[in-house]
C-alpha cells in the first residue's frame, strides 16, 4: 500500500487554523457583550426598561469573561484590547445613558418640570458617556504601565452597574419614582467624575485571589453567576449594596493613604498585552 501523500505545509496550516480559532474565542464574548448592549437600547426605546437593565448586566457578564478567556487561552492581543474598549463604550456608556434619558423623557409629560430640566437630563447623560470614553482612552494608553492590582479611576462597567442597579432598585421597590429617577442623574454625574478621577479602585481579580491562576478566576465567576441566579429576586438590592460598598471602600482607602497611589506589587508591573472586560 502506497504511503499517503502529505500536503506541503499541511501541519502549519492546521496550527494556524487552531490559533485563529483560539484568538476568536475572547472576541466572541466581546461580540456577545456588544449584542446585548444593542438589544438593551432597542428595549429601552420600546419602553421595556427592566429588560434593558438586565441586558446591560448580561453584557457585563460577557465583558467579565473575555479577559480571563484570553489569558487562559494565551490569545491576548492589541486588537482584542481595542475591540473590547469600543464595545464597552456602547454597552456601559451609551446604553445606560440612553436608558436614563428615555425614561426621563417618558415621565416629563406627567410631571411639572422646569424648562431647563430636559437639557439638564441630556447634559448629565452626555457627561456620563464622555467621561466613560475618556476613561477607556486613558486605560488603553496606560495599559502597559498601570499597576496590576488597581484601576486608575472607576472602571466603566462598574459605573454602569451603579446606574443600572440604582434604576432597578427604584423600579422594583419604590412607588413614586419620578423624583427618584431624577436623583439618579445626580448619581450619574458623581459616577462620571469617579471614572476620570485618579482614585485607585481594586481589581476584582486581585480581591478574589492573590495567586495568578486564571482557572480559579473562571471557577469563581461561575460560582458568582450561580449565586446570582439563586438570589435573582433580590438582585437589584444585592447589586446596589455591592456597588456602593466597592466604591466607598476604594475612596476610604484612598483617603487613608493621604491621596497617594498604592505601592506597586513587586519591583515593577510587567506589560500586559491585553486586559479586557474590567476597564
Amino acid at each position: 500500500m502506497a504511503p499517503r501523500a502529505v500536503e506541503p505545509g499541511g501541519f502549519l496550516k492546521r496550527v494556524h487554523t487552531r490559533r485563529r480559532t483560539v484568538y476568536l474565542l475572547p472576541n466572541l464574548f466581546t461580540s456577545g457583550s456588544l449584542f446585548c448592549a444593542l438589544y438593551s437600547v432597542v428595549m429601552a426605546a420600546d419602553g421595556d426598561y427592566r429588560k434593558a437593565c438586565y441586558l446591560i448586566l448580561l453584557s457585563a457578564v460577557f465583558d467579565a469573561l473575555d479577559g480571563p478567556v484570553a489569558r487562559l487561552t494565551r490569545s491576548a492581543s492589541s486588537f482584542g484590547l481595542q475591540y473590547d474598549s469600543l464595545a464597552d463604550i456602547v454597552a456601559f456608556g451609551v446604553a445606560p445613558a440612553f436608558l436614563m434619558h428615555r425614561k426621563l423623557s417618558s415621565i416629563q409629560g406627567s410631571v411639572d418640570l422646569s424648562q431647563w430640566a430636559p437639557n439638564l437630563a441630556l447634559g448629565a447623560c452626555a457627561l456620563f458617556v464622555i467621561c466613560g470614553a475618556i476613561r477607556l482612552a486613558r486605560f488603553n494608553v496606560q495599559v502597559s504601565t498601570e499597576e496590576r492590582r488597581y484601576f486608575t479611576g472607576l472602571p466603566i462597567p462598574a459605573a454602569a452597574g451603579v446606574v443600572v442597579s440604582a434604576f432597578l432598585f427604584v423600579e422594583t421597590y419604590m412607588t413614586d419614582t419620578k423624583n427618584l429617577h431624577r436623583l439618579i442623574l445626580l448619581l450619574m454625574v458623581a459616577v462620571a467624575a469617579l471614572m476620570v478621577s485618579t482614585i485607585p479602585f481594586p481589581k476584582l481579580e486581585f480581591m478574589i485571589r492573590r495567586a495568578q491562576n486564571n482557572a480559579n478566576m473562571l471557577v469563581a465567576m461561575v460560582f458568582i453567576a450561580c449565586l446570582v441566579v439563586i438570589l435573582w429576586a433580590h438582585l437589584p438590592t444585592i447589586l446596589l449594596v455591592t456597588s456602593f460598598i466597592y466604591i466607598c471602600f476604594s475612596i476610604i482607602a484612598h483617603i487613608r493613604r493621604g491621596g497617594a497611589q498604592p505601592a506597586p506589587a513587586g519591583a515593577s508591573s510587567a506589560a500586559v498585552p491585553r486586559i479586557v472586560g474590567h476597564d
